[in-house]
Parts: C-alpha cells; sequence; structure tokens
C-alpha cells in the first residue's frame, strides 16, 4: 500500500491545473496579456492634454515648476500625474507606452484589490469566475482610451485605485490609511471626491465609531469647498440649451451604461437597469444595518457601487449642459466598469445557492459580451494612431501650424527639445527606410510617377501644394499596391520631411477600379525654403516623384 501512495498524492496535482477555477485564472490574464500588446503598439507620442500638462509642469528649460504641478487641468486636480508626467520625461524619455505600462499595472492593482472585497466562503470556482469577469470589465476594449492614450489614464485610473484601496483598508478597520489613501485619489484626479460619502456609508454598515463616519464627510466637504475657491474660472461648456432634472438623470445613467452601446438611448436604459439594481442593493445593506444585522460581505461592494454613482454624477453635472454625448466618449469607461464589477460580486454574493458552474457560466458570458461590444469604442482610438505619426513629423520639423492644427501646444515644444522627449531624441524615425532627415536624395535615384492609364497600374497625384507647414495631400499607387513611405524633400534633395500613407482615399479606388481604399498619404515638412518643396513615395526600394497639385488626375 505504500507503494501506491505517491501515486494517488500526485493525481491531484496533476489534475489541480485544469480545474475550474485555475482556467477561470488563466481566461483573467488574458484580458491583462490583450491590453499590453494594445500598448506596446500604441504610438510613442503622447496625444492631446499631455501637452498641455507638460507646457504647465515644467519650464522651458526642462526644470520642474512646483506652482504649475498644483494647477488645476480641466477642473480637475491632477496634481500627483502631472509630477508624474515630469518625472517620467526626465528619466525615461517621455513615452506615450510608458504611461500606458503604468496604467495597466494600476488596473491589475485595482483588480487585485476587488479580488480581495470577496469573500472566502464563495469557494474558488465563483471567486475565479468574479476575478475573470472584473478582469474583462475593466480592461474591456471600451476602455481601451485610458490605456492607449497613456496621460489620460494616469488620471482616472490612479483615482479609481486610490479609491478602491481606501475603501479596502476601510472594509479592513484601518481607517487612517483609508483617509490617507483617499486624499492621494483627490490629487489624481477630481472623481476620487466621490469615495468620501461611500467611506462614510461603509463605516455607517460596518458600525464604526462615529467620528469615522462623521470624520469622510467633513473631509469631503473641505476637499469640495478647497477645490471651489481655488481652481479658477470654469471653462465654458454650456451650449444654452435648457435643461431639467431629466436632463441630468439621463447622462448619469449613460454614463453608466456606456460599456453596452454607443448610443445614448440605449446606453440610457442599461444604465438605468445598472443603476436600480445597485440601488436596490444599497437598501438591502442599510435595511440589515438598521436591523441590527451583523456586518455583511456585500458591504464593501456597495461602498464601490456608492463611488462609481458618483464619479458617473461629477461626470454628468460638468458634461450635461455641454451636449457631449457621453455614451460615445470612452474615457470615461473606467466608472461604469467599476459599478459592473460591483453589481456582479453584489449579485453572486447575495444568491449563495446557485451552483460554481451557473455562476462561471454567467459571470464569464456578461464579461466577454462587454469586452466584445467595446470592439466600436476601441477602433475609434486606434484610428487617431496615424495622426500622431504626423504630428511627431510635425514637432520635428519645427512645423508648429501643423502642430496647432492636429491639437497640440507649440508652447510644448521648448521643454520636450530640453528634456529630449520623443521625437526630440534618437528613437524618432519617419519610417522610410534608412532615409531620415537630413539625407539626400539625388535627382537620378528619381522616377516620375505619371497619370494611371489603362495598362499601366501605377501613378499619383498631389491635391495640395508641396509648401512648409501645412498638411500636403495627396494619393499614389505602385503596381496596383499603396506605396510604402512619402518623403518631402527640398529643391536640393535633401529630406526635409515625411508623412503617413495608407490613408483611406475611396473616392480614388473607386475612380481606378481598385480594392484597396488607403491610397492616400499625408506629409508635413517644415517652413519652406527658397525654391519650395518636393514630395517623393517609395515603394519596393525605388522612389517616384509626384507632379506638383493639379497637374495629375486619378484618371
Amino acid at each position: 500500500m505504500s507503494s501506491n501512495a505517491p501515486v494517488r498524492a500526485g493525481r491531484p496535482g496533476r489534475s489541480s491545473l485544469f480545474a475550474p477555477s485555475t482556467l477561470l485564472l488563466v481566461l483573467a490574464a488574458v484580458p491583462v496579456a490583450a491590453m499590453l500588446f494594445e500598448v506596446l503598439r500604441s504610438p510613442r507620442l503622447h496625444f492631446l492634454d499631455y501637452w498641455s500638462i507638460l507646457t504647465r509642469v515644467t519650464e522651458d528649460d526642462g526644470s520642474l515648476n512646483p506652482r504649475g504641478v498644483l494647477t488645476y487641468q480641466n477642473e480637475h486636480p491632477m496634481f500627483l500625474p502631472g509630477l508624474l508626467f515630469w518625472v517620467e520625461a526626465k528619466l525615461l524619455g517621455g513615452y506615450n507606452q510608458v504611461l500606458g505600462l503604468l496604467d495597466v499595472v494600476m488596473v491589475g492593482s485595482t483588480l487585485v484589490l476587488l479580488r480581495r472585497l470577496l469573500p472566502r466562503e464563495l469557494g474558488d470556482t465563483k471567486r475565479a469566475a468574479l476575478t475573470a469577469g472584473f478582469s474583462l470589465l475593466l480592461f474591456t476594449t471600451s476602455g481601451l482610451h485610458n490605456f492607449a492614450f497613456g496621460f489620460s489614464g494616469a488620471g482616472w485610473l490612479s483615482a479609481n485605485l486610490a479609491a478602491v484601496g481606501s475603501l479596502v483598508l476601510a472594509w479592513k478597520g484601518r481607517q487612517v490609511g483609508a483617509i490617507a489613501t483617499g486624499l492621494v485619489g483627490c490629487a489624481c484626479y477630481g472623481t476620487a471626491f466621490a469615495v468620501w460619502p461611500a467611506l462614510a456609508l461603509v463605516n455607517w454598515l460596518r458600525r464604526e465609531r462615529a467620528r469615522w463616519v462623521v470624520g469622510p464627510l467633513v473631509i469631503g466637504v473641505v476637499v469640495v469647498l478647497g477645490w471651489a475657491l481655488t481652481y479658477g474660472p470654469r471653462p465654458s461648456l454650456d451650449k444654452g440649451d435648457l435643461l431639467g432634472l431629466d436632463s441630468y438623470l439621463a447622462a448619469v445613467a449613460a454614463a453608466l451604461g456606456q460599456l453596452w452601446s454607443t448610443h445614448q438611448d440605449v446606453a440610457t436604459g442599461a444604465g438605468v437597469l445598472a443603476g436600480l439594481l445597485l440601488a436596490g442593493f444599497a437598501g438591502l445593506a442599510v435595511r440589515r444595518r438598521l436591523g441590527d444585522e451583523l456586518q455583511h460581505p456585500q458591504t464593501p461592494w456597495v461602498g464601490v457601487a456608492v463611488y462609481a454613482a458618483g464619479a458617473a454624477v461629477m461626470i454628468s453635472a460638468a458634461r450635461a449642459g455641454a451636449g457631449l454625448d457621453i455614451a460615445s466618449t470612452s474615457r470615461y469607461a473606467s466608472i461604469p466598469a467599476l459599478a459592473a464589477c460591483a453589481a456582479l460580486a453584489l449579485v453572486v454574493i447575495s444568491w449563495p445557492g446557485f451552483s460554481a458552474v451557473r455562476v462561471a457560466g454567467a459571470v464569464v458570458a456578461v464579461g466577454l459580451a462587454t469586452y466584445a461590444i467595446g470592439s466600436v469604442q476601441a477602433g475609434h482610438v486606434r484610428a487617431q494612431y496615424a495622426k500622431q505619426d504626423l504630428l511627431a513629423i510635425a514637432m520635428r520639423t519645427g512645423a508648429t501650424t501643423v502642430v496647432t492644427q492636429l491639437r497640440s501646444k507649440v508652447a510644448a515644444l521648448p521643454a520636450a527639445r530640453a528634456l529630449g522627449l520623443y521625437p526630440f531624441n534618437e528613437d524618432f524615425s519617419l519610417g522610410c527606410g534608412t532615409h531620415e532627415l537630413g539625407d539626400v536624395i539625388g535627382a537620378d535615384a528619381l522616377t516620375p510617377l505619371r497619370g494611371v492609364s489603362a495598362t499601366e497600374r501605377t501613378g499619383g497625384n498631389l491635391d495640395t501644394p508641396a509648401v512648409g507647414d501645412t498638411l500636403i495631400n495627396g494619393w499614389a499607387m505602385v503596381a496596383d499596391k499603396r506605396v510604402d513611405c512619402v518623403l518631402v524633400l527640398d529643391r536640393a534633395g535633401t529630406v526635409v520631411g515625411g508623412g503617413i500613407t495608407a490613408v483611406p482615399r475611396p473616392d480614388v479606388a473607386q475612380v481606378l477600379g481598385v480594392a484597396d481604399p488607403r491610397l492616400g498619404f499625408t506629409a508635413v515638412a517644415g517652413p519652406s525654403t527658397a525654391g519650395g518643396h518636393r514630395v517623393v513615395v517609395s515603394a519596393g526600394g525605388r522612389f517616384y516623384q509626384l507632379a506638383s497639385a493639379g497637374e495629375q488626375s486619378p484618371g
């Protein structure tokens, strides 16, 4: 019998690798890995408001501006993210992907904290199923904006992490730590203001001493009053439309329901259902408290729900009058994701009689469906990548008019140069083989690109003049295929700019009768020198020169 013991002992170890809980935890890792891939393939250059924040927190010589760190960004106290931006720029080169990777770490930490709030009594399979569901929701493709645009997630996601961490500490009875963490969240982003009523409710439900119930509310009032007295003049977002209570309720519902539709009406309906579900659970928690029932494992999840709902209310109150379609604004996705996590946890905890298999199936189905629905939002985000490559060229060549046109800040360029941020470092490239700014391409290396004929499937056209510090648009095709890259030369043949290819031009494709509609290109160069610029495209290692705008046509 002793000889058989090792065999019997080994079987559970081998089978545990394929246990439902293990497989569900593997599934939970998939959205994390997918988001890491998305971040790594996102542009190196930072997006949008990053440059406004960098201008504020950095002097032109690259040194830190402490006063700028403590200045609001679009009404939000992004104090700690602003400081993070400067540190990352100073030490790591100012890359969008670095902040995106930090965002993945922050949301991964939020996922771990949410798992810690799940009671052990649920069992391994249900806990693993909820973990997988949380991961699919927190890393949903609807929220790609906050990862691919690293600066954005640095605010939203750090505030969420701090808020959830604060609620976890309160649930563990560590009240001082909970308050300190809540204050850190408020220094990250304004949505963290909603943590204070959530903390007060959790402590009240836990029957904590009165000071731990009243204290967070007082701190919340002080924080909001301090913000209201110091953030300066409110940006004008009011379109002038008359609003009623219904307008704000619809905006809150759309914010809570945006994970399931980009259409305002559908998102509003989904948000109403989610709000009613969460409100019902909050009411049950209050009834248990008033009935003198012992603290329940639902309590911290009610806190998460109150935080998410409070953040949605703040977003909606600020944006309802601006006429913004909240349902299609993907930077808000992290808030309904937290609300959905709370709803899943509350349902599973409240009905322990359901089998682990049914719970796993339902939770994973909700998570996968939500993840798949987000592909529309993700597509909108990815469609913005190409223009970042164009913006990088405009920055590097000093095309300041184009920099402004592409929604960046010319005022940030001196600090970016001083710090050696991308695109002002050695990693910058025009993406055209070995040819970079300053290289010379002789006239003997250029082949004229003539109009397309019935027998010759090679041609192209400049639709705009080849003038510096403007967007130069056109199309080109070589052997029925789009070109590999585009460069801008001065009259001496020196490379002074470049651009992006694969720009959709369905009008050209229709006229030419070709299958690929992405025949267009957009280029940019610095201010024009004497004699103007020339545009060349590359295909198969050969360079072709395009004629000036108006000299050729698709036919």
